[in-house]
C-alpha cells in the first residue's frame, strides 16, 4: 500500500469516527434532555403530592378547631351545672375554668391561623422548590398533632366534669 493510500484511509476512519463521536454527542444530548424533562415531570408529580398532603391535613385542623371549639363550649355549660350543684356559681374558681378554657380556645385560634392558609391547594407552591413545600407539610402536619392533642385534653375534661355532674344529679334524685 502506498503512503497516499494509507493517508486517505486514515483521513476516511478519521472523518468517520468524528461522524460517529458527532451522532453520539447528538444522542447523548437528546437523552439528557429527555432524563431532565423526566426529572421535572417527576418532582412537580412529588410537589403536587405533597401539596395535596398539605391542603387535606390543613383542612383537618379547621375541622379540629371547630370541633374544638364546640366541646369548649360544651365544657363550659358543665362547668356551670357543676358549679351550680355545688351551690358556687358565679365563684371564682368558676370564673378561673372559663377563663382556662378561653385559653385553650386562644391557643385552637393560633394553630387554625397557622394552618388556614393552607386549607386550600396552593397553585403557587408549586413554583417553588419542594424543600419549601415539605417544610410547610411539616409544620402543618406538627400543628395537626397539637390541634388533636388539645381536643383530646378538652374531651377528657369534659367527661371528667360530665361524670361530677352525674353523680350530682342521681344524689339529688335520691333525696
Amino acid at each position: 500500500m502506498s503512503t497516499d493510500t494509507v493517508a486517505i484511509i486514515s483521513a476516511i476512519a478519521a472523518l468517520l469516527s468524528a461522524i460517529g463521536g458527532g451522532v453520539a454527542c447528538i444522542a447523548a444530548f437528546r437523552s439528557a434532555t429527555h432524563a431532565k424533562a423526566t426529572f421535572d415531570s417527576a418532582q412537580l408529580a412529588e410537589k403536587r403530592l405533597v401539596l395535596r398532603q398539605l391542603s387535606v391535613t390543613a383542612h383537618e385542623i379547621v375541622i379540629e378547631v371547630d370541633r374544638i371549639k364546640w366541646v369548649a363550649l360544651g365544657l363550659k355549660v358543665s362547668y356551670q351545672t357543676l358549679f351550680t350543684f355545688a351551690g358556687q356559681l358565679g365563684s371564682s374558681r368558676q370564673q378561673l375554668y372559663q377563663q382556662e378554657i378561653e385559653v385553650k380556645l386562644q391557643e385552637a385560634e393560633r394553630l387554625l391561623k397557622i394552618a388556614a392558609p393552607f386549607a386550600t391547594f396552593q397553585d403557587k407552591l408549586l413554583n417553588g422548590p419542594l424543600e419549601e413545600i415539605t417544610s410547610r407539610e411539616i409544620l402543618v402536619s406538627q400543628t395537626a398533632m397539637q390541634v388533636r392533642a388539645l381536643l383530646a385534653k378538652l374531651e377528657e375534661e369534659q367527661r371528667t366534669i360530665e361524670t361530677q355532674n352525674q353523680t350530682h344529679r342521681e344524689r339529688t334524685l335520691r333525696r
